[in-house]
């Protein structure tokens, strides 16, 4: 599926199942995307500051140039998952 620089800012995507999908530049800030699958999926260039990512499956999601600023997530959250950069501070 290819949705790229879709706004899903403060949705919740709980569970949701977005496998290899093509997210690129998405805004996803606030997001609240506890236990979604997001196996595989496209998040280049994504706004994800203040996600929540907890439990979600992003093993093999690529996050090159990706915003991590105050997401919250585990070192597991984030195993598998490519390109991924440091989380910036405000």
């Amino acid at each position: 599926m290819i949705i790229t620089g879709i706004d899903f800012s403060r949705v919740s995507l709980r569970g949701a199942s977005m496998h290899a999908t093509n997210l690129m530049n998405a805004d996803l800030r606030q997001a609240d995307m506890t236990g979604a699958n997001l196996a595989e999926a496209d998040l280049i260039a994504a706004k994800l500051g203040g996600a929540i990512l907890t439990g979600a499956n992003l093993h093999e999601a690529d996050l090159l140039g990706a915003d991590l600023t105050d997401t919250q997530y585990s070192a597991q959250d984030l195993k598998g998952a490519l390109h991924v950069p440091q989380a910036r501070q405000p």
